[in-house]
């Protein structure tokens, strides 16, 4: 356990209609061997929708412009590395000053590489960012109810201090980026395009669940959480075994390395001094094994059923949590069930939308 000054962190008021009584219970600075918060997963999610509607203004830009499927945001995103790898060198990125949305979605990515982005704090920014990662509440007031992500007048002012323009879709449409200059980025050893195309993935899945739309999302948070934990408990007991996470608990896995300070002093105390690294390039054979094992290992550990689904028919029906997947007590048909329904873009091997295509592997500290 850490022990530092404990300051309390209060969501915007706007936040607590939206779900309920359960964010007054906020978690404090000052623990930061703690789990996520139903308030951070859900602004999590928040971003994952913004991320999903900007996508959609940029290649809708892209049709206007008579580009090539794809061209269109594979620009957005390689101007976006380019200026993350600026930003992340200003001294008013390391005063823990949130970006545009374009640097943030970079910055999102590369903090999900968990290895590759402490080898670029430590290595390249020499620790100057401290390992604070994302401004929950500073995000929530940036985005609106249409998964808009905007920046006041006054916000903008602030903004002076940034070497490029803060609407990087306004300039790439007023040709004040050209399409040509963003083909190359600097080189960090790591693909940072790469890492935002398949978190694009992630987001998808997360926008069409709809969990922070149900009339059970804190619940659903709530349990997603403490699965999470449970998740880890099995890391840790099954050290150098591959485990891969259901949607709910990749969703809470992805929150908790968005404050990297956090993630590795819990990742330490959780597993005696290791650091688990999340892995989203796993090959689909290596992450079908790591899923079973995972489920496996859940119901041996914990005498409950690895997947679960929130759809409100299994919400109602199951007020503790869901239905576990071919649960009798449940008439859920399926059609609206995460653990069984699979889009187009599923990358697990058995085609299920079981495993979330992501791994875990534990390195040392």
């Amino acid at each position: 356990m850490v022990a530092t000054l404990l300051v309390p962190v209060q969501p915007p008021a706007s936040s607590r209609g939206k779900l309920g009584p359960a964010l007054d219970n906020q978690p404090t600075v000052g623990d930061v061997d703690r789990l996520p918060s139903v308030y951070e997963c859900a602004v999590h999610l928040e971003l994952l929708d913004a991320i999903v509607h900007v996508e959609g203004e940029v290649v809708a830009w892209g049709q206007e412009e008579g580009f090539a499927e794809g061209v269109a945001w594979n620009a957005y995103c390689s101007a976006a590395a380019q200026r993350f790898l600026k930003w992340s060198h200003l001294a008013e990125a390391h005063k823990g000053n949130t970006p545009p949305l374009d640097v943030l979605i970079v910055w999102h990515a590369y903090m999900l590489n968990t290895a590759a982005y402490r080898r670029y704090e430590n290595k390249v920014l020499k620790g100057r960012m401290g390992f604070k990662g994302i401004d929950w509440p500073a995000v929530h007031r940036r985005i609106d109810k249409d998964n808009s992500f905007n920046i006041s007048t006054e916000e903008t002012a602030t903004m002076k201090y940034l070497p490029f323009p803060v609407d990087l879709l306004g300039a790439l449409k007023n040709k004040k980026v050209k399409i040509d200059s963003t083909s190359t980025y600097q080189s960090t050893n790591f693909d940072i395009v790469a890492a935002v195309q398949r978190q694009l993935r992630f987001a998808h899945k997360m926008h069409n669940a709809k969990w922070l739309r149900s009339t059970f999302a804190v619940q659903i948070l709530e349990t997603a959480i403490r699965r999470y934990d449970m998740f880890f408990t099995l890391i840790a007991e099954h050290p150098g075994t591959s485990l891969s996470p259901t949607p709910d608990i990749d969703l809470v896995w992805h929150t908790h390395q968005l404050s990297p300070r956090h993630y590795s002093v819990y990742s330490a105390m959780k597993t005696n001094g290791k650091f688990i690294n999340h892995n989203d390039t796993v090959g689909k054979p290596v992450l079908a094994e790591a899923f079973h094992s995972a489920e496996k290992l859940f119901h041996e550990r914990f005498g409950t059923e690895y997947q679960v689904c929130y759809c409100e028919r299994c919400m109602v029906s199951r007020p503790s949590g869901g239905h576990t997947r071919n649960d009798e007590s449940s008439d859920c048909n399926g059609e609206s069930c995460m653990a069984i329904q699979c889009d187009s873009n599923c990358s697990a091997d058995s085609c299920s939308a079981e495993c979330s295509g992501e791994s875990c592997q534990s390195e040392n500290i």
